[in-house]
């Protein structure tokens, strides 16, 4: 797919980061825009934003975790736009803590947007998208926490390396109907996720509080933003990609565990020490 003009293409966490980029970049390309958010005030503002330019905007207030409310959603778009060319599961939170701090609340909400969001997107979208024929595209945003395994980020990276083999598996099944599958691995990129992020776990020099503090600055002082990420997954969607990798230190991680996951779990293991030591 390599003409957006007139597509229709659905956002899920569209009201801010790599969501909101996402969103830009394909109206820059002429789409008309599904965008979907639980922030309404936020998506109020990017679609007076993307109207001034032009661009056929549609918004939906949705918790992508309720598998009604994503039904219904999908009922609507499609009443309202009439097929779904490119969909963008890309919804998501953070829960950052050792694994025995993380309580089953922590892991029910982690896995509602990051998880389940994705499954259900696929599941009421993606035979609509068959049975409207002419192909399509479906994005799934997962991380390069998706590839590499992280301490301190159990939960998180659970829901990552979920969505990636998801997505590779589906892609296997799509293909026969014309629709591509794309898992989109980004590494350390400043959004409101790491902000918003619960934090359960310190370490012996840092509170939760701290610790989230000085994530969140290492983040800003990283500054790889998201239009970035949302610039590479246009361009892997037009060259139907597997999988999405961007920043130095996913494609880092992806080819140390490819070449020897042995050796990146023995890593692991000691940079789990260090950090509960001294970060």
């Amino acid at each position: 797919m390599r003409d957006f003009n007139g597509k229709i293409v659905v956002v899920t966490g569209a009201a801010s980061g790599i969501g909101r980029e996402l969103a830009r970049s394909f109206a820059g390309r002429g789409a008309k825009l599904a965008l979907v958010d639980s922030d309404g005030e936020g998506l109020g503002k990017l679609r007076e934003e993307l109207e001034a330019r032009g661009n056929d905007i549609y918004t939906w207030v949705v918790d992508v975790s309720v598998a009604e409310e994503v039904e219904d959603l999908c009922a609507q778009v499609y009443e309202k736009m009439g097929r779904v060319d490119v969909l963008c599961n890309n919804a998501g939170v953070a829960v950052g803590g050792w694994m025995e701090d993380v309580s089953i609340d922590d892991w029910m909400w982690q896995l509602g947007p990051n998880f389940w969001g994705v499954i259900y997107g696929c599941h009421y979208f993606y035979p609509r998208m068959i049975a409207q024929g002419g192909g399509g595209h479906i994005v799934n945003t997962a991380s390069g926490a998706g590839l590499v395994p992280l301490p301190l980020t159990v939960a998180y990276n659970t829901t990552k390396f979920a969505v990636v083999g998801f997505s590779e598996t589906l892609r296997a099944e799509a293909a026969q109907h014309g629709i591509g599958v794309s898992a989109v691995c980004p590494g350390f990129v400043a959004t409101n996720v790491v902000r918003n992020a619960r934090i359960v776990s310190g370490t012996e020099r840092s509170s939760p509080e701290e610790l989230r503090q000085r994530i969140e600055r290492f983040f800003v002082r990283r500054n790889y933003t998201p239009d970035r990420v949302a610039a590479a997954v246009v361009k892997g969607v037009e060259r139907n990609r597997s999988i999405i990798v961007m920043g130095p230190e996913t494609r880092l991680g992806d080819f140390s565990m490819r070449l020897s996951r042995g050796l990146v779990v023995f890593v692991m293991e000691r940079a789990a020490r260090l950090i509960k030591r001294f970060v």
